[in-house]
């Protein structure tokens, strides 16, 4: 696979996860999970990040896509704080996407600099 294709399956993995369970509540006697359309507010802004990591990587913009995936960085590390104990697997395969497609759109912008 190529590096476009990478970065776009980083931003719909963001999106999946996003959909995954964030945290364990405890409702009323019941275990129940929050996901990030249940969270809502600042968790739709992470979505949308994600959202844009995937399509700027097809455009190959790479500084906009370590932006993009910073944000979604701090937003995974700040919910991952809130939740403490109680964070599911889809907080850590976001916060995980997070820093690998920061990695990836780093690299990427070093190599389009090193050819020009």
């Amino acid at each position: 696979m190529d590096r476009k294709s990478i970065g776009t399956v980083l931003g719909v993995a963001g999106v999946v996860f996003w959909f995954s369970p964030l945290a364990y509540v405890n409702f009323m006697g019941t275990q129940a999970y929050q996901a990030g359309n249940h969270v809502g507010g600042i968790a739709y802004l992470l979505l949308f990040a994600s959202l844009a990591y995937a399509a700027m990587s097809w455009t190959g913009q790479h500084v906009p896509r370590i932006i993009a995936a910073s944000v979604a960085l701090a937003i995974s590390l700040m919910f991952l704080n809130q939740a403490g104990s109680t964070a599911a697997w889809g907080l850590y395969g976001l916060t995980a996407v997070s820093i690998v497609s920061i990695l990836l759109a780093v690299q990427d912008n070093k190599a389009s600099k090193a050819v020009f």
